[in-house]
């Protein structure tokens, strides 16, 4: 199979590039937090969302004397889609059932990716490779495994979650691919774009109303904006140095800042098995990075 190759880079700049993922995957870790704190519906709160990230990146970009211009949009329209898709069905699924299932079904992302990006990209990925992302996933996992938040919609909220980690995968390859000859800068801007416009047309099928908000959700509204939409620009950029199925790795630990933070800000309590879970997969998150700091030797070792 052809593979999509990326520009080789420096050790440096994958040094930076893994911090520079680690940095997105605290940003997004809030998220959840974010959107439950707000009381509004979830396609609302996106919208909302969405459209004040586009205008705020759209004004960094003319203000660092770029431009947006139709060849941006025709190489990055895709990855529009399927943000828009990922985020509508993330917070609608906030709305319906536990984070704790939102994040445990986002938790798989990294096998995802991993099974996809050997083939797509050529990226090597050797057997204790594998052994460590699964390591990660299942720790990340049993971190936020607890009683969580029973509903009389789980079963479809549950869904709405595999279907948000199924367009994130999605979103994380195409941009991996699109980094390859565009700026992280004009390409999160235009994204951005394309899912507002995108999940406008949602809020319009679904007649929901735009003014079901209260004045205080301006705050988490603007919140989201800032940190895990920020966190998407960070990890763009990541994404030209670092491979995909390391990134993923790395992303797949905002769970673990997720509970965190709810023990923080939403007073859940977090057991010590979770605390322990919770360690052992940040631990193998490092070592995964750690051994894709420098080429991996053999696809067999």
């Amino acid at each position: 199979m052809t593979t999509l190759a990326v520009p080789p880079t420096g050790s440096g700049h994958q040094a930076v590039g893994l911090g520079a993922s680690g940095l997105a995957s605290v940003g997004w870790g809030f998220a959840a937090i974010f959107a439950r704190l707000a009381s509004g519906p979830g396609l609302v709160l996106c919208f909302y969302r969405l459209w004040l990230g586009a205008v705020l990146l759209s004004i960094a970009v003319y203000a660092s004397g770029r431009r947006l211009s139709w060849a941006h949009f025709r190489d990055s329209w895709l990855g529009g889609l399927f943000l828009a898709g990922d985020m509508a069905m993330f917070f609608c699924a906030l709305k319906l059932t536990s984070v704790v299932d939102v994040t445990v079904i986002g938790a798989v992302q990294p096998a995802l990716v991993l099974m996809v990006a050997r083939p797509l990209f050529g990226e090597r990925m050797g057997r204790w490779d594998v052994f460590w992302i699964l390591v990660a996933m299942v720790g990340v996992s049993a971190a936020v495994i607890g009683p969580g938040v029973t509903s009389h919609h789980q079963l479809l909220g549950d869904l709405l979650a595999t279907g948000s980690m199924l367009s994130w995968s999605a979103y994380w390859l195409v941009s991996k691919h699109a980094r390859a000859k565009q700026n992280a800068l004009e390409y999160t801007a235009v994204v951005t774009i394309v899912a507002a416009a995108a999940l406008t047309l949602i809020v319009l099928v679904s007649a929901q109303s735009l003014a079901r908000m209260h004045a205080g959700d301006s705050l988490w509204i603007a919140l989201l904006v800032v940190v895990p939409g920020g966190a998407h620009l960070v990890m763009n950029w990541a994404h030209k140095y670092v491979d995909a199925s390391v990134s993923s790795v790395i992303g797949a630990s905002n769970p673990i800042v997720a509970a965190a933070a709810a023990v923080v800000i939403l007073r859940q309590p977090l057991t010590v098995v979770q605390v322990g879970c919770g360690l052992a997969g940040l631990a193998a998150i490092t070592i995964v990075a750690a051994r894709h700091r420098q080429p991996v030797e053999s696809a067999l070792e």
